[in-house]
């Protein structure tokens, strides 16, 4: 198989996870009663099914055929371990990015390239948010955090 190919089917199957969990953490987020911050994450994730199109689109312009294995999801079950377990999503999801920008380099893809790199930066503003909840969470304990988010 083309590595192209793979490369595109594995990210499709990381952004489909990802948008399985991040609509479950808003669910468990609302369900706390959290409805302010739900309505955030949810605009944090809004643009995922566009991402999850653009690689599909990008796989079949190149001759490719959508297959993956989705991987199992990690749901938290309450407001602390579902920005915790989305946190450490969008981490890995940073470093792996950078690694599969080099790799399309390597294989002069630069549209593929300027695809991921796009891709990114998305992440890169998602971490950065998920970060400060989770230190304003620290500082200033659940019950205040929750009191600013309902």
């Amino acid at each position: 198989m083309n590595p192209i190919h793979t490369l595109l089917n594995d990210l499709l199957a990381v952004y489909w996870k990802a948008l399985i969990q991040h609509r479950s953490h808003v669910a468990v987020i609302e369900s706390e009663g959290a409805s302010l911050l739900a309505s955030e994450m949810t605009a944090k994730i809004a643009d995922e099914p566009e991402t999850i199109e653009n690689l599909q689109n990008r796989l079949l312009d190149l001759g490719g055929v959508i297959h993956f294995t989705l991987p199992q999801p990690n749901i938290g079950t309450n407001l602390r371990e579902a920005l915790q377990n989305d946190y450490e999503l969008q981490k890995n999801a940073r470093s792996a990015l950078n690694k599969l920008v080099k790799q399309v380099s390597e294989l002069n893809d630069a549209a593929t390239r300027n695809l991921i790199e796009a891709i990114l930066a998305d992440e890169e503003e998602h971490l950065a948010w998920l970060e400060q909840e989770l230190n304003l969470l620290e500082k200033l304990g659940e019950p205040l955090y929750l009191s600013k988010r309902m």
